[in-house]
């Protein structure tokens, strides 16, 4: 057996995925790969939740291995980008550990009256540390409306995705926020996100993702919205006084949330 089969090395998939983080993990792994080792192993033990962000990462690292003719393969996979690749149909692009994801419940009989569920309102400070925060605060919330862990999940799935993007792209200076209201209603979660960035309709790109046309053309983007387009029901955009973007959610609250 040659030293090269031999040899793995592990890389960590970092949390934040700003542009400077995302120079430097490249940078590692392509420093690794100029050591031809047998196998390169993604550790994603980080991705409590994972965002369109890290779905393009493992790719384009996915590629730069494959190019390298090296093997790569996803280990410590949470539930979090499990449930992502799920919903995208990638699991097959990658080779990933199953055994060990732990499954969650679904809905259950959730206790919804409207009159008895206030609204959720709350200023998310667009930093990696203040979306975390904000989202565990959203959990808390969910799980006081007796949820479920997927249906729950998904909505922060769905939260996590929207604030990320809007703080990688939505240019806010300091001392501006995400405003996120959530509630249910009529049979509906509802998610309402407003933020004082570009005019930015997620809601024009009318395109359907194929993941099969995706692996064919080593496609690196659009994830995002095919992923929360798979998550909830329905998704509008206003631009309100041209100066507040406007996104507006919903997800049908049903007696099953889904499945791993």
């Amino acid at each position: 057996m040659s030293v090269r089969a031999e040899r793995t090395i592990s890389l960590l998939v970092p949390l934040d995925v700003d542009e400077e983080t995302m120079e430097g993990f490249y940078a590692e792994l392509d420093g690794r790969l100029r050591e031809s080792p047998g196998e390169i192993l993604l550790d994603c033990s980080l991705l409590e939740h994972a965002s369109s962000t890290h779905i393009n990462t493992l790719w384009q690292a996915r590629d730069r291995c494959e190019e390298a003719e090296i093997k790569v393969r996803l280990t410590e996979v949470t539930y979090g980008l499990a449930r992502v690749l799920e919903v995208l149909d990638l699991y097959d692009l990658f080779t990933a550990e199953r055994d060990g994801v732990e499954a969650r419940k679904g809905v259950g009989r959730p206790d919804l009256n409207a009159s008895a569920s206030p609204a959720f309102s709350i200023d998310v400070n667009p930093t990696v540390d203040g979306i975390s925060g904000a989202m565990q605060d959203l959990h808390d919330y969910l799980v006081r409306l007796n949820l479920g862990e997927i249906f729950a999940f998904d909505l922060e799935t769905v939260f996590y995705e929207v604030t990320t993007n809007i703080r990688l792209h939505g240019d806010l200076r300091e001392g501006e926020y995400i405003k996120l209201t959530a509630v249910p209603r009529n049979g509906f979660f509802h998610l309402r996100f407003e933020d004082t960035g570009p005019h930015f309709d997620p809601t024009s790109r009318t395109t359907d993702f194929d993941p099969k046309r995706a692996m064919r053309k080593r496609q690196r983007r659009g994830f995002g919205l095919a992923m929360i387009k798979k998550l909830v029901d329905r998704l509008s955009y206003e631009r309100q006084d041209d100066r507040v973007n406007i996104l507006s959610l919903e997800k049908r609250i049903t007696a099953n949330g889904g499945h791993l």
